[in-house]
């Protein structure tokens, strides 16, 4: 088994090794690298946590270790049932999403390194799963944040992929400060790296309550910026110039999930530092309803989907804030079906009419069936409809936070009653953004205007183009999408429909050990009666507006960019401004200065080189009698 998950991390890397070094010489052969590699990476990733699954012992691994003076630093890997449930959600994504952009970047020029770095994006996300020491875990948590800064960016050409592949990078490296400091003062604190000793350690007790709420803290700060929650969610609807098979994989196998499997994963510490899970529970709560807001605003159809994970993801902290650790896990799990659901079929929509904007959508129902019949599951699962996963996991969660609020277990119970609040208001407005969607993309007409609407992906290429041919040609035909994108549809909708067998019985995946009573039937037939009445709210305001042509941007300007903008992008341009006069006119002249003095000088001397034999005589005659006569004086 051991030799089996080093190859399963081992893998993706190869891969892509091997897809840059190809190239464009054999792109045929890179395609099918891309899958085969990845398909193999879902047999092992199979193999190795399958028998993980339900009450099945952890186990470890230790490859290499340093002798370093200190704590050890340790090659070493860990698979309990929560680095074994990660590994098939993350390998699954990653395989369908290779196999999606064999129809969706059919005629990308940048194919290879774009496929090269999937791979390694996944290979990192294997890396952050399965890590046992806590600087390996940071290898991989900032390698994936390098592969999203190029995949976000993979349209350089274009301003809004450049910009929002900086946004993303400064943002999350911001936050991931926190995760550093972390693995120092653990390290200190425990005289080790290895993240099963130290949470081991902190399980069996002897700690006082907030000991060891810095770390914890700095460790809540890391997830922040890498799930976009607030006050740094902004970067994850602005990465959206990227190619939508990448966002179906950063929204929801990789990347953003990292910062909730990484709080699962310590769980222990955050147990022992309540005022870290307040930090949590105050965050999501207001994360869940201003991404859902934001959802219901925008009028693109990529970002809707965007801020949606923003907001579900805070559903995902709200539970584990409130200690409903198999609630959040789930709810995790099933947003990594649905949300891919979503994102890829979105993609079949944008190949099918040539840009993101629902306004440039309308009655597609009939034209793409099968993305209107798989688009449409994902979006029941979203809105939380009943069967659909989603409808059993935000049930549990829902169902939690109400518990705390009664029951006044590890948070404050004023702040559960407003997480409560929230998420219960987030339902409802997520019926609303889902149901408007919907509405918008496959029913009604397309807006008519002058101008063409903004998109904020380019349509992929119809045809063959060369790297500096400027836009990409655009899809003008609507059209059914091919079977290499439609095939992962259907396959993401199996788990999207009877995943919630899962919340059932989650001791298949999650053990015995953890809580299991997850299904609140009064909660959920309340909770049914609101969503009808959410929904029917939602077609009536739609019939009320149908026909009328919107041109409203993107989504309104969070003000938060604003602060940063003011409080601190300004600030910084302008020290940059005063950096670089003092260099100019400063050190810059210090050393222009020194040179014309030196040359100044240098002229001066010239000027007694004359050639003149009798001239340089007399002058050292007059030298040596200056010398005798001053020895003279001194003696």
């Amino acid at each position: 088994m051991s030799a089996l998950l080093l190859g399963l991390v081992l893998l993706p890397f190869g891969s892509a090794a091997l897809s840059l070094l190809v190239g464009h010489r054999a792109e045929v052969a890179v395609k099918g690298l891309s899958v085969g590699a990845s398909g193999l990476g879902l047999v092992l990733a199979g193999v190795v946590a399958v028998p993980q699954l339900g009450d099945a012992a952890a186990t470890g691994q230790v490859y290499a270790s340093t002798s370093a003076a200190g704590p050890p630093i340790e090659l070493s890997m860990y698979v309990d049932q929560l680095s074994a449930v990660m590994l098939l959600l993350a390998h699954t994504v990653s395989f369908l999403v290779q196999v999606y952009s064999l129809g969706y970047l059919a005629a990308d020029p940048r194919y290879p390194s774009y496929t090269a770095l999937v791979a390694l994006f996944t290979g990192a996300m294997t890396v952050v799963v399965t890590a046992d020491d806590l600087w390996l875990l940071l290898v991989g948590w900032e390698l994936m944040g390098a592969c999203s800064y190029f995949l976000i960016a993979h349209h350089w050409e274009l301003p809004e992929a450049r910009e929002g592949a900086v946004k993303a990078f400064l943002m999350t490296r911001t936050a991931d400060l926190g995760l550093l400091f972390a693995i120092i003062l653990l390290g200190i604190r425990f005289d080790s790296y290895r993240i099963s000793t130290i949470m081991a350690a902190i399980s069996d007790g002897g700690f006082v309550r907030d000991e060891l709420w810095l770390p914890a803290m700095l460790l809540g700060a890391a997830v922040i910026g890498k799930s976009a929650q607030f006050p740094l969610h902004t970067w994850l609807p602005d990465a959206m110039p990227g190619p939508t098979p990448i966002s179906a994989l950063i929204h929801a196998a990789t990347m953003v999930a990292a910062g909730v499997f990484l709080v699962a994963r310590t769980y222990p510490l955050f147990l022992s530092a309540p005022a870290a899970l307040n930090l949590l529970a105050g965050v999501a709560a207001l994360t869940m309803l201003l991404g859902a807001l934001y959802a219901l605003l925008s009028e693109d159809l990529k970002r809707v989907l965007a801020w949606s994970t923003v907001s579900q993801l805070a559903y995902m902290f709200g539970a584990l804030a409130v200690g409903a650790y198999s609630a959040g896990i789930l709810h995790l799990l099933a947003h990594g079906a649905f949300k891919a659901l979503l994102f890829l079929a979105a993609g079949s929509v944008v190949h099918a009419v040539g840009s993101t904007s629902m306004s440039s959508m309308g009655g597609l129902r009939e034209k793409l069936p099968d993305t209107f019949i798989t688009m449409t599951v994902g979006f029941g699962a979203l809105a939380g409809i009943a069967p659909l996963v989603g409808f059993f996991t935000k049930d549990a969660v829902i169902g939690a936070s109400l518990d705390a609020a009664t029951a006044g277990r590890l948070i404050w119970p004023w702040l559960a009653w407003v997480l409560f609040a929230s998420t219960v208001l987030t339902a409802l407005v997520t019926v609303a953004y889902c149901l408007r969607a919907w509405l918008r993309v496959f029913f009604g007409q397309v807006a008519s205007s002058a101008e063409p609407a903004p998109t904020s992906e380019p349509a992929p290429p119809a045809e063959p183009v060369d790297e500096d041919q400027q836009p990409p040609v655009l899809v003008t035909e609507v059209h059914e999408s091919p079977w290499a994108m439609r095939g992962p549809l259907y396959l993401l909708a199996v788990p999207t429909t009877v995943g919630g067998l899962a919340v059932a019985y989650p001791h298949l995946l999650l053990g015995s050990e953890r809580e299991h009573h997850l299904l609140h039937p009064e909660l959920a037939v309340v909770m049914t009666l609101l969503i009808a009445s959410a929904a029917a709210v939602t077609i009536w305001a739609g019939r009320r507006s149908t026909g009328r042509a919107t041109r409203r941007p993107f989504v309104p300007h969070p003000p938060v960019d604003r602060i940063y903008e003011v409080g601190l992008v300004r600030p910084v341009r302008r020290l940059a401004l005063l950096v670089r006069a003092g260099d100019r006119d400063v050190i810059d002249a210090y050393a222009v200065g020194a040179g014309a003095s030196a040359r100044g000088l240098g002229w001066v001397l010239r000027l007694s080189q004359n050639g003149n034999v009798q001239g340089y005589l007399m002058v050292v005659v007059v030298g040596a009698a200056a010398l005798a006569v001053a020895a003279g004086v001194m003696a």
